[in-house]
């Protein structure tokens, strides 16, 4: 695919810089440190580390060829510049004119002072990272990987429900909890939304406080071993709200109607509709009609390495692919009374889709 789009724009590399997981996903290969991957139409198959990296490079990268910056003359350089990103500039610049690159491209988040350096010497066109379009589809390995995070979320659900059938009423306490428990396990989460009362009108507000009537639980760590996300939410009813109650009926008939459609071959924009269809016709807001509550977020998100990668599922005339992964997670938001929402990660089959975090879409505590 690189090779194509290099072709494809009369150029004869693509860069690759690390700090982000684009780099991790093409190279296998995690560092602290600034690092590139140059891939060229010749053939150049090149990660460059800092020498202390570089054995660990060999070891555990998937790039072809490994070279450290002492190995192409970056300490020589700085020696003589007194300027450590002139030193690096000059590094890389002499890679490509070795290779007689004429053209490369580079990702937006690309370092601007080694661009405008390149811009001396090539041609320079920035181009939406082709990685991130490549992650959208996940591979047997990737999925597995999603589930077994997935499986994490659901137990530290449960977790969260004895805990609140034990009488737990404060939003903090419970998120420290969840938290905990995940990290025991090797789960990391932050920020997980335990919102309750009218505060939980706002979709993102983690939440403070006492526990209401209703509470919504959102969890969606990553794995420390593997490193892959999953999301997932539910709406825990804990005593009487006519409202929120309607509200989250309605939620949970939208995301089943928009579920039940996703398949390869149809479009973000048509399960985006879904979920809108449902809630208009019970005589919900939607963003669709321009209003500020009701619906008012995208109907879901990619998950992988990133907990929002592609596809967006939002009125996008993206093509669903089997392999993808996304979350699907209707919520509906009023100040007056607060804010409901389930989500759930699903797989794109070629005739359906799989749902990786099933667990049942209503939870009533009124009961025990």
């Amino acid at each position: 695919m690189i090779h194509d789009l290099l072709k494809a724009h009369d150029a004869q590399f693509y860069i690759q810089h690390s700090g982000n997981n684009n780099f991790y996903y093409a190279t296998k290969f995690k560092i602290p440190n600034l690092a590139f991957y140059i891939i060229g139409v010749d053939g150049t198959d090149l990660l460059v580390v800092p020498e202390m990296e570089k054995n660990r490079a060999l070891r555990e990268s998937r790039v072809k060829e490994i070279a450290s910056f002492t190995d192409l003359g970056y300490h020589e350089r700085f020696k003589e510049l007194k300027d450590s990103k002139k030193a690096l500039s000059q590094t890389l610049i002499e890679i490509l004119k070795t290779h007689k690159a004429k053209k490369i491209l580079i990702p937006p988040d690309f370092p601007a002072f080694l661009a405008l350096e390149f811009l001396k010497y090539f041609e320079v066109e920035v181009i939406q990272d082709p990685f991130q379009k490549m992650r959208a589809i996940k591979s047997k390995d990737e999925i597995e990987k999603i589930k077994d995070t997935s499986r994490a979320i659901i137990e530290s659900f449960k977790f969260a429900l004895k805990l609140l059938k034990n009488g737990v009423r404060d939003c903090d306490k419970l998120r420290n909890e969840i938290e905990s428990f995940l990290f025991a396990k090797d789960y990391l989460a932050q920020d997980t939304i335990v919102s309750s009362g009218k505060l939980s009108a706002d979709p993102h507000c983690i939440g403070h406080g006492k526990i209401y009537e209703h509470v919504i639980i959102d969890i969606f760590p990553k794995s420390r071993k593997h490193g892959y996300y999953s999301d997932f939410t539910r709406t825990v009813i804990l005593d009487d709200c006519p409202e929120i109650e309607e509200m989250l009926d309605a939620v949970i008939e939208a995301q089943q109607r928009a579920i039940s459609i996703i398949k390869e071959g149809i479009t973000a924009k048509e399960v985006h509709y879904a979920v809108c269809d449902v809630l208009e016709e019970k005589g919900y807001h939607t963003l669709r009609k321009k209003y500020r509550e009701g619906f008012i977020h995208s109907t879901g998100h990619g998950v992988g390495l990133d907990i929002h990668e592609e596809p967006r599922i939002f009125e996008n005339e993206d093509v669903l692919k089997a392999g993808m992964v996304f979350t699907v997670e209707p919520g509906l938001y009023y100040r007056k009374w607060g804010g409901v929402r389930v989500e759930d990660v699903v797989v794109v089959k070629k005739n359906g889709c799989e749902i990786l975090t099933d667990f049942p879409k209503k939870i009533d505590l009124r009961r025990g």
